[in-house]
């Protein structure tokens, strides 16, 4: 599910430094994108002024489902972040979230396919061994 939310845009990771030791630095932690997006409602108001002197802004974006890992370089759009580890991600227009998210599910499902065609091909190794040492 896409849907719009308020967020907060940091310019680079060096401007995260205005939260200083807070926990609240985790939420630009993501591991894949392009950008440093977040949540606004977990940040104070003060917070968010200091966000916005360090060069951050405020602004309309959209929050989407995050399965697996993609790259920029497969989705072939810039202006999101995500980290499968949380399961979610932001994009700064509805098209980037679609795409990054679609993509995203397209290659979970291709792991979980992967997982079961190496369970088969164990299977039919152990049911040949089996048969092997049966005779």
């Amino acid at each position: 599910m896409i849907t719009e939310r308020e967020l907060l845009l940091m310019p680079n990771r060096e401007s995260i430094g205005v939260f200083g030791d807070s926990y609240k630095v985790q939420y630009f932690d993501w591991r894949d994108g392009d950008l440093l997006l977040a949540l606004r409602y977990p940040f104070t108001d003060s917070e968010i002024a200091a966000a916005l002197e360090a060069g951050g802004k405020i602004v309309t974006g959209y929050a989407f489902e995050y399965y697996y890992p993609v790259t920029l370089k497969k989705v072939r759009v810039h202006g999101w972040c995500a980290s499968a580890a949380h399961g979610h991600g932001f994009a700064l227009t509805r098209e980037a979230a679609e795409k990054v998210s679609s993509a995203s599910y397209a290659e979970f499902m291709e792991d979980i396919k992967r997982c079961y065609e190496e369970q088969e091909r164990k299977r039919r190794i152990y049911e040949e061994r089996e048969r092997y040492w049966r005779r």
